[in-house]
C-alpha cells in the first residue's frame, strides 16, 4: 500500500504539468490551410488572410494590428511543406505562410441557435469587425 501512495506523487505531478504546458486560444495547424473553393481556410474551417503591409517572410502586424486578426501560429514541430513554410515573428513565436505570405486568421465565434442574445451579438459584432477589416490591409488568402 506504501508503493502505491510513494508513486501517486509524482504521476500526479507529472499529469498537472502536462495539463499546464497547453497553449489555449493560439490558433495552430499541423496542416497549415486547405483549398476552399477561391480562398484558403485552416483546419478548424476560418477564412485565412494576408497582411498587404507584410513582406515576403516578414511579419509586420503587430501590437494594434492584431485587434482583429490573430496569426496561424506554428508548432516547433511544423515542417515546411510545398508553398507552406514557417517564419520567426517580431514578437519571438512563430508563423505559417504561403508563398512567403504570413497567415492570418479572424476567428469569428460559432455559436447555437439557441444560444443568449448577448452571444449572438458577440459573434455577429466579431463577424463584422473581420468584414470591415478585410476591406482594407487584408485580402483573402487564395491559393
Amino acid at each position: 500500500m506504501k508503493q502505491k501512495l510513494a508513486l501517486a506523487g509524482p504521476v500526479l505531478t507529472m499529469i498537472l504539468l502536462s495539463a499546464c504546458s497547453t497553449t489555449p486560444d493560439i490558433p495552430t495547424a499541423a496542416l497549415p490551410a486547405l483549398e476552399k473553393g477561391d480562398h484558403l481556410v485552416s483546419h478548424t474551417g476560418d477564412k485565412l488572410f494576408v497582411y498587404k503591409k507584410d513582406a515576403a517572410g516578414q511579419s509586420h502586424c503587430v501590437r494594434d494590428c492584431l485587434k482583429v486578426f490573430r496569426p496561424m501560429f506554428s508548432t516547433p514541430d511544423d515542417k515546411a511543406s510545398g508553398h507552406f513554410a514557417t517564419i520567426d515573428r517580431p514578437d519571438g513565436m512563430s508563423q505559417w505562410t504561403y508563398k512567403g505570405a504570413p497567415l492570418y486568421v479572424c476567428p469569428v465565434p460559432t455559436v447555437a441557435k439557441d444560444a443568449p442574445a448577448k452571444l449572438v451579438q458577440a459573434a455577429a459584432r466579431k463577424a463584422e469587425a473581420c468584414a470591415k477589416a478585410a476591406g482594407g490591409d487584408w485580402v483573402a488568402a487564395r491559393p
